[in-house]
């Protein structure tokens, strides 16, 4: 089920645990290379003035593929893409794409019903709306899984390969999330230049429920966490609720009151 989230400001940069991610930078299209990690980075394309057209998902039996199609500004010609950036989170992995060149998209670019109806990798999509143009989406993994990133002209096309993870199961310790309760209308943007003048950038995320909440920390232990709430409470001029949440790196996060 896709879940459709207002917010008004792109989301904040990747939290991620580990070995270093896996970088490309690509300004043409990057051809299909099998190089798939679990922590990537990857940007490319120059272009602004782009509108995302069409989201689609497919299995192609040892893989399962994404694909965004773009349609090209008035005069640019197939060749070029928009700028974007694609990147894994983690507490909850998702896979983050950001595309502030393509400042719109059309009203059917999702199909009706569950995109992922038949899909064993991935189970859901999330949709931001951010002010100051472009288009932000997260895929949810539904299990550990490694993506391989690429772009393909004419039409423009962002593609993103799925395969379930080749490293051995992991022990993964808990951490310790310093949030907000769930967030409507403008206390998105309030909470934002709140803590954009507290020198702090929160990560965006939705629950269980499909609710919006703003991640200010995610911690090693209860103790920092607390104390970094704390202060946080300070710093955002007491107008927002902070409480403390263990999560696991592929939980979804529960729906607070």
């Amino acid at each position: 089920m896709m879940k459709w989230i207002t917010c008004f400001f792109a989301l904040a940069c990747a939290m991620v645990t580990g070995a270093s991610p896996a970088f490309s930078s690509s300004p043409l299209p990057a051809a299909k290379t099998n190089q798939f990690a679990s922590n990537l980075q990857y940007t490319g394309g120059t272009g602004t003035g782009y509108a995302l057209e069409q989201v689609r998902w497919g299995d192609h039996h040892n893989f399962e593929r994404i694909v965004l199609e773009f349609s090209s500004p008035q005069g640019s010609g197939d060749e070029t893409l928009p700028r974007m950036k694609v990147e894994t989170e983690f507490y909850p992995m998702r896979l983050a794409i950001r595309l502030p060149g393509s400042e719109n998209r059309s009203r059917d670019f999702l199909p009706d019903g569950d995109l992922f109806a038949k899909s064993k990798l991935i189970s859901d999509i999330d949709v931001f709306e951010v002010c100051g143009g472009g288009q932000h989406l997260t895929l949810i993994p539904a299990r550990p899984v490694e993506f391989e990133v690429f772009a393909l002209t004419s039409p423009p096309r962002l593609v993103i390969d799925v395969i379930l993870s080749r490293m051995p199961p992991m022990r993964e310790d808990a951490k310790f999330s310093v949030r907000t309760l769930p967030l409507f209308g403008d206390q998105v943007c309030l909470l934002l230049d709140r803590a954009a003048d507290a020198g702090v950038t929160p990560r965006l995320i939705t629950d269980a429920e499909g609710n919006v909440f703003a991640e200010l920390g995610l911690y090693n232990d209860t103790g920092e966490a607390f104390a970094a709430a704390d202060r946080l409470k300070t710093s955002l001029g007491g107008n927002f609720s902070l409480t403390v949440k263990a999560r696991g790196m592929m939980e979804v996060p529960a729906a607070l009151p």
